[in-house]
């Protein structure tokens, strides 16, 4: 395993407990459908699994919650995502918990064809679970925050789906990006210790430092190129002190701001809170912007934002 790979799957461990294990004792008196590991993509099934998640009995068509976690696009499970999953399903969404192709095995653009089939998977699935496609959320966080950003763009972008290769006709209304890395080769250009930020882009698209502006996905490192007016609401979390990106949503709300799109931010600003903090579910940072994030989600449901 390398050191990239190490790192995140420890992170992912060390907070299994308070992210899970005791966060979902509070929903231990909600009757929930859930259903694991269905298969998106046959073309990598052990990669391209999903877990669904909805309360038994509800009415009418559920609005849907396409949840892509992180892990330093190296790392990273649905697993670790079970009570978030619960958490939103618990609101009245119809939550789609992916996981996709990692880094290296997988890279750049195979997991982003594999998240447009995973969406599509939903599209041909909606009258069975009856889901409202007109009210549709993507999320993630960290590099599934990258993930679902731009899962979002290439919905609204024919020549990038044209060069992917993918067609989806379906749109997200909303998102929420917990910590996203919205520009790969600017955040990954930064000075880590044992020059992580190289070894992670070397994973995510086979390319060192200086490669960038020949690479041929070059369009894929940057979410900020194509965000446009048609971007989802958005709801982004941030910490000011984050180790990992720094910086980055405060380029992503600057491009939204111009492109005239509707977004919600909160952000930690103590350097416990960091990278991801929300996952913690115990500080009170994290429990503010898990409220605010939650009443976001409910609002956008109820068409009201």
């Amino acid at each position: 395993m390398s050191l990239q790979s190490f790192l995140f799957v420890a992170i992912d461990k060390l907070y299994n407990a308070p992210q899970n294990c005791r966060r979902m004792t509070k929903f231990k008196d909600v009757d929930f459908d859930i259903k694991t590991d269905i298969v998106y993509d046959e073309s990598a099934p052990a990669a391209c699994t999903l877990d669904t998640y909805c309360v038994k009995g509800q009415e009418g068509r559920r609005p849907v919650f396409f949840y892509i976690h992180g892990g330093g696009f190296v790392a990273g499970d649905k697993y670790y995502r079970r009570a978030l999953s619960r958490w939103a399903a618990d609101m009245g969404f119809f939550v789609v918990n992916v996981n996709y192709g990692l880094c290296p095995e997988y890279k750049c653009p195979v997991p982003h064809r594999q998240l447009v089939a995973a969406l599509n998977w939903v599209g041909a699935n909606a009258d069975k679970y009856g889901l409202d496609l007109d009210r549709m959320m993507v999320a993630g966080d960290s590099a599934g925050g990258y993930y679902a950003a731009m899962l979002a763009c290439i919905t609204t972008n024919k020549c990038l789906q044209e060069k992917l290769g993918v067609s989806t006709d379906l749109r997200f209304g909303g998102a929420v990006l917990n910590c996203g890395i919205y520009d790969v080769a600017t955040a990954l250009k930064n000075k880590y210790p044992f020059d992580l930020g190289g070894k992670l882009l070397r994973d995510f698209a086979g390319i060192g430092k200086n490669e960038i502006d020949g690479y041929e996905w070059k369009e894929l490192c940057s979410v900020l190129d194509h965000v446009n007016a048609q971007f989802p609401a958005s709801f982004l979390t941030h910490a000011q002190k984050d180790i990992f990106c720094g910086g980055q949503a405060d380029a992503l709300m600057k491009i939204l701001s111009e492109k005239g799109v509707h977004y919600e931010e909160f952000h930690s600003t103590g350097l416990l809170d960091n990278h991801c903090f929300s996952l913690n579910w115990k500080s009170k940072a994290a429990r503010k912007n898990n409220d605010l994030t939650a009443d976001f989600m409910k609002r956008f449901a109820a068409g009201k934002l």
